[in-house]
């Protein structure tokens, strides 16, 4: 997946979103039934740091909630934000309470709370971090908007700003300190006067000569100011479900195209994509599209029309059989399938574990990984047995289980690295598996050559680095199975995980300053600890695991009865 060089750091809001459906949307001082409600996480800071992330970009967050708003904080993870800078211990959480017609027409109040209460320090402090073109993304839901963004443009970042909502705290706003400004029609006439979107444009593009003006138009697209260019972009016909999010789920693909130093007419086609698939699934933050279906939509013409069951997520009709594969556009839940008869139920499985084929891979990859487990478990008991006892039995039993765990496990590593239902080219699963298979192939060549005492310096160093590439793979391992409903590794038990690993890894460095250590004041080299390779054998075996235990917990069609 191609990231460009610049991080966003998103300076937003996060929501407690309370969902009621509701047959229309109330007048003033009528009353009426929800059909449904449900609790989401949301804010349209948070909606667009995930969206962001999603379609692949690098980000960053900054943000404030309560206790009962963490969930949102775990939410941004899942999508791949990073979220060192949100805070989940303010008083009151931010919060909004969404009203959604069947139409997927909607209403919303919000009550900020929190997102009040980021002070301009916070701010400051969170960007100092960003290098010198990074982008900026500020909404206006949350306090100090000006002082961010003076600060933010200060220091040579580009400032996008979605100025939503368009109140009073849009006064002032320097339009020469922005970059890009991204406003749906009724915020163009809230800072224009003019009603007419097109109009509305050039009177903003007017202000900000140098900048990009977007003015989103719902469900006919987005027109665009950049300078003097002028870009159109008519979108994609779909049947709205739920209209919440959609205009973060444009920001944030919009912004990451950007980031990637993508053209206007790429990051247009991506934004309408984005917001049309938002519109196919309740919820803001969980109908979000990943990467791949914003890059399958957007290669379509404008105006092209998006069939419910090509959206590859949890919930509804799945897009494919979850028992054979196949394609299911144009059916209910309900239906029976056309090729193998089963009933078809709400999706389970989404991401890339809509494709039959993805999900066998996976389970492959995660009894290679218990089997080569196994095997580096076997090799430890044999090597203390060796300890004891010399046996030539025991050293074939050895290095046959050696070798065995070597193969199994970083097959396995790489396989599942590519498998997992949110896995994406350079996450950190996947950086794992490569690094794994080099530092592998690093380590058997300098044995290989038998280059003396260095020789077996460098080789060891070699080892310890695969052992931080499996830390790597590991920690990533409670994202595995992201955009399901499949429930994932336990934190407590990830955590575990995380810590042996750490202590393993940590174990094995000591080892091998103390061999370089002797190799300098004796020159005679002494061979690894056993209990540093015990602690990785049990890193290892318990990663496998949990891994295998996540496939057991697939509830896939063919299981069912």
């Amino acid at each position: 997946m191609p990231r460009g060089d610049f991080t966003i750091h998103v300076i937003g809001s996060m929501m407690i979103d309370r969902v009621v459906r509701v047959r229309e949307i109330p007048r003033p001082g009528e009353t009426v039934a929800a059909e449904a409600s449900a609790v989401f996480p949301g804010g349209k800071g948070a909606n667009q740091a995930a969206a962001a992330a999603l379609c692949g970009a690098r980000v960053r967050m900054l943000g404030r909630t309560g206790a009962d708003g963490a969930f949102i904080r775990d939410a941004l993870r899942d999508a791949g934000v990073h979220t060192g800078s949100v805070v989940v211990s303010d008083p009151v959480s931010g919060a909004a309470t969404v009203m959604v017609s069947r139409g997927g027409e909607n209403a919303i109040v919000i009550a900020p709370e929190s997102n009040r209460r980021v002070a301009a320090v916070e701010v400051e402090r969170f960007l100092a971090g960003a290098r010198h073109g990074d982008i900026a993304l500020f909404q206006n839901e949350c306090s100090a908007l000006h002082e961010g963004i003076a600060v933010a443009a200060m220091r040579g970042l580009r400032v996008w700003l979605n100025a939503a909502p368009a109140d009073d705290g849009l006064r002032g706003l320097r339009f020469d300190q922005l970059d890009g400004l991204v406003v749906n029609e009724t915020e163009a006439e809230a800072l224009t006067g003019l009603r007419d979107p097109a109009r509305a444009l050039e009177r903003l593009a007017e202000r900000m000569p140098a900048g990009t003006v977007v003015v989103t138009l719902g469900a006919r697209g987005a027109i665009v100011a950049a300078g003097a260019a002028r870009f159109e972009h008519r979108g994609f016909e779909v049947d709205a479900v739920d209209t919440v999010g959609c205009g973060d789920a444009f920001v944030g693909a919009f912004v990451a195209a950007i980031a990637e130093q993508r053209t206007v007419t790429y990051a247009l086609a991506r934004g309408n994509a984005a917001g049309a698939l938002a519109a196919m699934v309740p919820g803001a933050m969980p109908s979000l599209p990943s990467r791949e279906e914003v890059t399958a939509v957007a290669m379509r013409a404008p105006g092209a029309r998006i069939e419910a069951g090509e959206r590859s997520v949890a919930g509804g009709v799945p897009q494919r059989c979850e028992a054979c594969g196949y394609r299911l556009v144009g059916k209910r839940l309900g239906d029976d399938c056309p090729e193998c008869g089963r009933r078809i139920r709400e999706a389970v499985l989404g991401g890339r574990w809509t494709d039959p084929v993805v999900r066998r891979r996976f389970r492959l990859a995660s009894w290679l990984l218990l089997g080569g487990a196994s095997f580096l478990v076997l090799f430890v008991g044999v090597l203390a047995f060796s300890l004891r006892r010399s046996s030539p039995v025991a050293e074939v039993v050895a290095v046959v289980s050696l070798i065995a765990w070597t193969v199994a496990s970083s097959a396995g590593t790489l396989i599942a690295a590519h498998s997992h239902a949110a896995a994406r080219r350079w996450s950190p699963a996947s950086i794992g598996g490569a690094l794994r298979i080099g530092g592998v192939g690093f380590v058997v060549t300098v044995l290989a050559l038998q280059l003396g005492w260095w020789g077996e310096v460098v080789g060891i160093a070699g080892i310890v680095g695969v052992a931080a590439s499996d830390l790597v793979f590991a920690w990533a391992i409670g994202r595995f199975a992201c955009g399901t409903r499949i429930s994932p590794v336990p934190r407590a038990r990830l955590l575990a995980i995380r810590w042996v690993g750490a202590g393993a890894v940590a174990m094995l460095c000591w080892s091998w300053l103390e061999l370089v250590l002797v190799l300098v004041r004796t020159g005679r080299s002494n061979d690894l600890p056993l209990i540093a390779l015990a602690l990785w054998a049990a890193f290892h075996l318990l990663t496998a695991i949990e891994l295998v235990r996540l496939v057991r917990r697939m509830p896939v069609a063919e299981r069912r009865p």
